[in-house]
Order: C-alpha cells, then sequence, then structure tokens
C-alpha cells in the first residue's frame, strides 16, 4: 500500500515538537515511537537549539542549485571532484549539524532549476526543503497546501544576525512580509545581495591608449564608444572593434541582468519594467510611460550609426561573451560583481585587459539614477509534514552567521570555498543586511590600509581579505593572479569602493509582487513590450508607433493589472 505523509504532533515533556507520521495500512507510526525518554529529550534539544547537533544522522531530500560559477572554479583546484551532496558547505553541516542532503533534482540556477520545482509541484511531491526563486511560485505551495507553516520555528530559532537583516530593511520593505500569510510565516526569505548600482565596465587601456577621459554623460558615452569603433584600440590595424554590447532583453531584472542597458533609460528618467509612482501618487508601469521615448529615439540613433552591436536583437548571453573575451569589445553595463564573468576573467588572463567600471552614464545631477531592488530574492520551503522543519533554519543560521564567526579547523573548508563557490550551500539561501557588501568591503579596506586589524573580520571577510592580498602579491610581481582571487579583488575592492564613494540616487519600486490577472496576461504583454521596443530600436518602427503600443498595452490587461496593483498597495 502506498506510503502517505501525514503531520503528527507530539509532545516531548513540557515542549511540543513536530514529528513525522507515517500512514500504512492504517496502522500510524511516529519516528520516536521506541525511544528512551532520554532519546527523546535528545532529539528535543537538538530541535529546538539553533545550532544544535541532532543524535542521529538526518537525511532530507531537496533539489540543488547548480551555478555556473561553482562549476567553473572549483576545476583544477583541490576540491574539482567534490559534488552537490560532497562538499565543503555539506561536510560542513554534516559535522555541525548531523545533517546530509540526498537531492532528488539537480539543476542550473534559473530557467531549468525553476521548471524542476515546477514539476514537483504539479506532482504533488516536492522534496524535504527547498529554494523557490519567485514569489509566484511561493504562493502556489501556499496555496496548494504542500508547504509547512514555520512560524515558531523563525520565531524560536532565527538567529540575531538573520532577525536583524531582515529588520535591516525597514518595516515597510522588510522580506517577512512577503513570506507573511493570513499572520503566518511560511517560508524563510533569502535577501537580496546584490543590490547597487549598475556601472559602465570600460578597458581602461583602450581609453589610455586612446587618450580618453572617462566618460560621465550620455555624449561622453556615446564619444567614447565611437573611439572605440573608429580608432583601431586594440592596435591590431584592422577595423574590427565594436561599440556598447547590448542584451536582447534591453532592460529589466535590474541589476542581475548583466549587459542589459537600463542606466541609459534612468538617465533620461525613465524607468523601465517595473512599478512607480506617478504625480497623483498612484502606481504605474514604468514601460509605458512617456518618458521610454527619449532613450528610444537616442538608442535608434545609436543603433542606426553603429554605435551599439548591430546583430544585439539575436545575440545569445554567450555570444556577447565571446565578443569581449576575444578582444573585439571593450564596453558593456554591469552590476559590481561583473568581474566575475568570463568575458572579463578571460580578457585579464589572456588578453593584458584592465577594465574599470565607471559611474556612466548619470542623469542630470552627475549621479546614476538607479532602481532598488526588491528585498528578497528567493524562498526556502519546508513540505508539509516533513518531521524536522527546524533543519531547513539551522541551515539558513549556519549560512548567515555561525560559520562567518567560526575560526576553528574545521571552517577552513568553507573560508577557502567562499573565494571560489560560495553559492553552493544547500538551499542556496543567505540572509545578510541590505547594505552587506559594503559593510564586508569597508572592513578589508580597514586591514588593508591598516586601520584595523584582520583578526576583528569575519572567516567570509578573511577569505576576501586573503585573496586580495594574493592580488596584490602577484601584480607586485608582475604576474596573472588567479582568476578567482582577480574576480573577488576588482569586484569587492575596485568596484565596490566606487559604488562606496560614488552613491547612485535610488528609485524604489511601488510594488514587487503579481496580482491575479498577471498569471494569465502579464506573459504577452511582456511580449509585445519587447517586441515593439526591439522593432523601434532597430528602426523596424518608429517612435511615434510608441503610443500605440500604450494603447494596445492597456487594452490587452494593463489598465486591469495597473487597477490591481494599486488596489494591493492600498491593502
Amino acid at each position: 500500500m502506498k506510503k502517505k505523509i501525514m503531520k503528527l504532533i507530539a509532545l516531548l515533556s513540557s515542549a511540543t515538537m513536530i514529528a513525522l507520521t507515517i500512514s500504512s495500512c492504517g496502522q500510524e507510526k511516529d519516528f520516536t515511537a521506541g525511544m528512551s525518554e532520554e532519546e527523546k529529550a535528545a532529539w528535543e534539544e537538538a530541535a529546538k537549539d539553533p545550532y544544535g547537533k541532532y543524535p542521529e544522522l538526518v537525511t532530507y531530500t531537496t533539489g540543488y542549485n547548480l551555478t555556473n560559477q561553482g562549476s567553473d572554479v572549483l576545476a583544477n583546484s583541490k576540491y574539482e571532484n567534490d559534488t552537490p551532496e560532497n562538499n565543503a558547505y555539506t561536510r560542513y553541516l554534516k559535522e555541525l549539524l548531523n545533517i546530509q542532503n540526498e537531492n532528488v533534482f539537480e539543476a542550473v540556477s534559473g530557467p531549468d532549476y525553476n521548471q524542476k520545482v515546477s514539476m514537483a509541484i504539479a506532482s504533488g511531491d516536492i522534496p524535504d526543503v527547498m529554494h523557490v526563486a519567485d514569489y509566484e511560485t511561493l504562493v502556489d505551495l501556499v496555496e496548494s497546501d504542500l508547504i509547512e507553516d514555520l512560524t515558531d520555528v523563525y520565531n524560536d530559532l532565527a538567529s540575531e544576525t538573520v532577525k536583524k537583516s531582515y529588520e535591516s530593511y525597514g518595516e515597510k520593505n522588510n522580506p517577512l512580509n512577503t513570506v507573511t500569510f493570513d499572520g503566518k510565516i511560511m517560508a524563510i526569505p533569502k535577501t537580496q545581495l546584490s543590490d547597487g548600482q549598475d556601472f559602465l565596465w570600460l578597458r581602461k587601456d583602450w581609453l589610455d591608449k586612446l587618450g580618453l577621459q572617462e566618460p560621465k554623460t550620455l555624449e561622453d558615452v556615446e564619444n567614447v564608444l565611437k573611439a572605440f569603433i573608429e580608432k583601431d584600440p586594440d592596435g591590431d590595424g584592422q577595423n574590427d572593434t565594436m561599440g556598447l554590447v547590448v542584451h536582447s532583453e534591453v532592460y529589466g531584472d535590474y541589476p542581475n541582468n548583466t549587459f542589459a542597458i537600463d542606466n541609459v533609460f534612468t538617465a533620461l528618467n525613465a524607468y523601465p519594467n517595473i512599478w512607480i509612482e506617478n504625480e497623483d501618487g498612484e502606481a504605474v508601469y514604468g514601460s509605458v510611460q512617456e518618458e521610454m521615448k527619449k532613450p528610444l529615439e537616442l538608442l535608434s540613433r545609436w543603433y542606426k550609426e553603429g554605435v551599439i552591436d548591430k546583430e544585439f536583437a539575436t545575440r545569445t548571453n554567450d555570444d556577447i561573451v565571446g565578443l569581449i573575451s576575444s578582444g573585439k569589445c571593450g564596453a558593456y553595463i554591469g552590476p559590481w560583481w561583473s568581474p566575475f564573468n568570463q568575458a572579463q576573467t578571460s580578457t585579464y588572463a589572456t588578453d593584458n585587459a584592465e577594465w574599470i567600471n565607471v559611474s556612466a552614464p548619470v542623469g542630470e545631477d552627475s549621479k546614476i539614477n538607479a532602481i532598488s531592488t526588491k528585498s528578497y530574492a528567493g524562498f526556502v520551503v519546508v513540505r508539509k509534514g516533513f518531521e524536522h522543519p527546524e533543519l531547513a533554519m539551522k541551515v539558513v543560521n549556519v549560512n548567515s552567521e555561525y560559520s562567518k564567526n567560526d575560526k576553528s579547523e574545521k571552517a577552513n573548508e568553507i573560508k577557502e570555498n567562499q573565494t571560489l563557490a560560495y553559492f553552493n550551500w544547500p538551499l542556496y539561501c543567505e540572509v545578510q543586511p541590505g547594505n552587506n557588501a559594503e559593510i564586508m568591503t569597508n572592513n578589508v579596506m580597514n586591514v588593508l590600509e591598516g586601520k584595523s586589524d584582520a583578526s576583528t573580520l569575519t572567516t567570509e571577510e578573511q577569505s576576501y581579505l586573503e585573496s586580495a592580498q594574493r592580488f596584490l602579491k602577484a601584480e607586485e610581481e608582475g604576474k596573472k593572479a588567479d582568476s578567482a582571487d582577480y574576480s573577488q579583488y576588482v569586484s569587492r575592492i575596485i568596484s565596490m569602493k566606487k559604488m562606496i564613494d560614488e552613491p547612485a540616487n535610488f528609485l524604489v519600486p511601488s510594488f514587487f509582487e503579481t496580482t491575479k490577472s498577471m498569471s494569465t496576461r502579464w506573459a504577452s504583454l511582456e511580449k509585445m513590450e519587447m517586441e515593439t521596443i526591439l522593432k523601434i530600436i532597430t528602426g523596424e518602427k518608429n517612435i511615434s508607433d510608441f503610443d500605440s503600443f500604450v494603447e494596445q498595452w492597456n487594452k490587452s490587461g494593463g489598465e486591469v493589472i495597473t487597477k490591481e496593483v494599486n488596489e494591493a498597495i492600498k491593502k
């Protein structure tokens, strides 16, 4: 007979403990059945301790996010044989908590992983604990009654670091608001660790060779791009270099959409792909506002004149990386962590490329106009009926707090992997303050400059310090630093320092979630939007066609969705 998972609340001493009930042929059995009172007390104690070690190994099923970064940088290292079930992080968790992940599916983070999650939900058979990337999926899980209420787990077990990190986003933008349904906390939100403005990334060696200054305004940027095209910056005597590479989706998913050009729009006070507040205090969709016309006209001219890649509409991400890696392009727009992209690491390793991040193009007050991201970046959920729901909170605690302060021998692998494959933590969830990257950079900079001692750093910060020191030593000796050390130094020291020294103007979107009509209409509206944007930029349509697009967008569901968004905001 097929086993059916149910939920049993078992009282142990004076406390309540969630236990797994297995129903087989009408018989129910508590997993603690047959245990002595002493054994039950040991399990209860472990369940109530944020870092308590289970008396026996607890194996939990999960879905595992595979990341390109992790697989790339582990090659040729002493960790190259690590697997998603046996790596620095899983070994650490096994020793500390006595838990082991068993992956029922593995997929690369993004569409592939999300599809696996969707298939699990559709079957009604989800792993014990897993990460879900988007709010819509979380809502689906809640409405399908597939996941546990984690209110008590959070209130009783969340570490102070986790709680204070959520609070750092402010009452209105607290990530917990997103996971609270009818007063119940239904998931553990991962915080957005990537907030910050996008930069214009340029080949400084090309700027120097052509005698060019770092650009600021859109006009400055245009002049630099034209010089990169016309003045043979790579010195091969061929007319084979190009201006700005552009992602085929043009904008959106800010600031995670490397090669997109949101900054061109925001410099002209247009804010596409997000909900913004108009003069009347109502939420409106930025992509259909009048302010979109100026940047679209500019980009149409840039396209016609070859300032941006003429084939951008059909380029894949790999195509763009190839253009940059081959040294044929020296300009793109991307976030502060862009040095992790193979496009930069490859040119550093083979072409003596020197990349810099420039605060450009700027708006009227000489600052980048940036978009604040949502405070969350995914969620950890627990299958309803799982006997150890607190396990999820323990893993998040360890990832977010304990491991960063553990300077014992057993934490060495974690420290070494921090600069290699820090995304490979099971459950793919870290909770940190919104400005955590800036805090860590300042702490590391203070040590590099002799203002503080390395002993004051967390293990995570120490790993970044050591990476920076290795990079600087290699540079001083006239050698090429390891690609991982290059990426860490240029992103966390050079790029982040620019973000700290030259802060942007941030606009906070009015609405991040979804509405009822979005589930059936939003995909077609987005398709209509991007088709129109691409056709205007490439000259297939005139800027006058933008008004027709707005009218059609409203008729096709945009007007209804806008009303729903405003109603949701008022609740």
